[in-house]
C-alpha cells in the first residue's frame, strides 16, 4: 500500500512540476518584467534585474520596465530600433518583435550629472534570442 501511495506521490509531483514549467517561459504572451536598480546611490551605479533575458526567435514580447533610479533613464536596444526614456520611479511598458536568434545588448547610456546627481555611467544587459 505504502508503494502505491508512493508512486502516486511522484506521479502528482511530476505532473504539477510540468504543468508549473509550461507557465514558465520568457517569451510567454504575459510581459517581462525588467527592473533598472540603483545598487549605489553615491556613485550612480545601476543594474538590470534580471542582467539578462531569453526569449524565443520571431515573437512579439513586451517589456514591462520599472526605473527605481532616481534619474530618468533611457532605455535602448538598438537591434530593434528600441529607445524609451523612462521617468524616475516611473514605470513603462515597451512592445516590439524580435527575429533571429542572437544575442543583443539592453543598454542605459550614461545619464549626464544634474540637479547634484553624479553622471551615471553605462548599464548593459543582454536580450537572448533563441
Amino acid at each position: 500500500m505504502q508503494g502505491i501511495i508512493a508512486v502516486l506521490v511522484i506521479v502528482v509531483a511530476i505532473e504539477e512540476g510540468a504543468y508549473f514549467l509550461s507557465l514558465g517561459g520568457s517569451s510567454g504572451p504575459g510581459p517581462i518584467d525588467l527592473s533598472i536598480v540603483e545598487t549605489d546611490p553615491v556613485n550612480q551605479v545601476n543594474s538590470f534585474n534580471p542582467m539578462n533575458i531569453t526569449v524565443t526567435h520571431d515573437t512579439t514580447v513586451t517589456l514591462a520596465i520599472q526605473n527605481g533610479d532616481d534619474v530618468a533613464r533611457t532605455f535602448v536596444i538598438g537591434a530593434f530600433n528600441v529607445s524609451q526614456t523612462i521617468g524616475s520611479g516611473a514605470a513603462a511598458r515597451i512592445t516590439f518583435t524580435v527575429g533571429a536568434p542572437g544575442v543583443f545588448p539592453m543598454v542605459l547610456p550614461p545619464a549626464p550629472a544634474a540637479n547634484g546627481f553624479r553622471a551615471s555611467p553605462v548599464v548593459t544587459g543582454y536580450l537572448i534570442v533563441t
